[in-house]
């Protein structure tokens, strides 16, 4: 499946704010706002490792592989307000990536039954899309979020996260009434959702485990300096052709990667030892054919890899992998500046944060 026709009908491009999976919530009435205004910082995701990548492939808008998440300080600042005139959804001039956050918005005012005229704002990280961050569906769930906050949280967290996922959409270059149905794990809402640095999803959309990291480690990121810059119909189609080895690694390894998570990893996290999740998801990436299988989110990524091996295997960090299908790879790591030496020496422009294990948190809430 290489062809546009082809994603067009595994991936067919929908509008703005519809829903292709209903919200699960309890409500009998649209809900009122509580307050005229909510401003709040929200954090990105790395995804270390799917669970299963053989459940990345199209599988009528779901997408079970499940993920591994660290939450990171990157944050994203939206402020949502009530406006008295005008559009149903508005984006200030100064607002990032208004195509999603409008899309965002949409979803939540038909999802909810609102009728207010809805004002956003977003400051993101400044940073290129397509890095393997979760740009594009950070900025949903930020906006969504931000939106459930406006009316007291009348949807819990989890149904959230689940309805986000569901309804992922990214950008399509030249159009601002569309988007494209991309795979979508759940991680960049589970981040700012749900407490914890590090945390499990499984495979429907559902945050398992949380997990603090030790107030030591930095992450540090490994950016190439050239990255692909293209919009989501050119990535997906050149995953498309990857899909068959993502199913074949799912198939081969899914099995151990369970067994080593819940038996080794996990409880050795418990007691602050990283090494062996840094070990399993060294292999998922370098040893299990992972990075073999993202190699086209940039030309040099298996060439860059080789050269990033030593930062794991000379203990420079606890812990290295690849964001999502990269090109960014991540070393979480107590010797910070060892490690941004050696993606400086693989060519990699290098990004400095931490592990954010606190959900969003609140810039200010303005009352009615």
């Amino acid at each position: 499946m290489s062809t546009a026709s082809a994603i067009d009908t595994d991936f067919p491009p929908f509008p703005l704010g519809a829903q292709r999976s209903a919200l699960v919530h309890d409500l009998t009435a649209p809900p009122e706002p509580v307050t005229a205004r909510v401003r709040l910082a929200y954090p990105s995701r790395i995804n270390a490792m799917a669970l299963d990548s053989s459940k990345i492939v199209p599988s009528q808008g779901a997408y079970l592989a499940g993920e591994l998440l660290f939450a990171c300080d990157l944050v994203r600042d939206v402020e949502i307000d009530i406006a008295e005139d005008g559009p149903a959804v508005q984006t200030a001039p100064y607002c990032d990536h208004p195509v999603l956050a409008r899309h965002a918005a949409l979803l939540m005012r038909s999802a909810l039954g609102i009728r207010e005229r809805l004002r956003v704002r977003v400051t993101a990280p400044d940073l290129p899309a397509h890095l393997g961050l979760g740009s594009s569906s950070g900025q949903i769930a930020a906006v969504a979020t931000a939106i459930n906050e406006l009316y007291g949280r009348p949807v819990a967290a989890r149904q959230l996260i689940k309805f986000l996922a569901l309804n992922h959409g990214e950008e399509i270059d030249g159009e601002d009434h569309r988007l494209l149905p991309v795979q979508c794990l759940g991680g960049s809402a589970t981040a700012g959702l749900i407490p914890g640095a590090v945390q499990v999803i499984a495979g429907g959309h559902v945050p398992l485990l949380q997990a603090d990291l030790p107030e030591d480690v930095h992450i540090v990121l490994g950016m190439p300096n050239d990255p692909v810059i293209w919009d989501a119909r050119a990535s997906l189609a050149a995953e498309a052709i990857h899909f068959d080895a993502f199913t074949a690694t799912g198939r081969t390894y899914g099995p151990e990667i369970a067994y080593r998570l819940l038996h080794d990893a996990w409880p050795a996290l418990a007691d602050g030892d990283l090494r062996p999740l840094g070990s399993l998801l060294f292999d998922y990436r370098f040893r299990m054919g992972s990075l073999a299988n993202c190699a086209f989110s940039h030309p040099n990524l298996l060439a860059t890899g080789e050269k990033v091996e030593h930062i794991f295997t000379d203990r420079l960090a606890d812990i290295l992998t690849l964001s999502s299908v990269g090109p960014t790879f991540a070393a979480l790591t107590r010797t910070p500046g060892a490690c941004e030496q050696a993606f400086a020496d693989a060519g990699l422009n290098t990004l400095r944060c931490r592990p954010h294990g606190t959900g969003y948190t609140f810039s200010a809430r303005e009352e009615q």
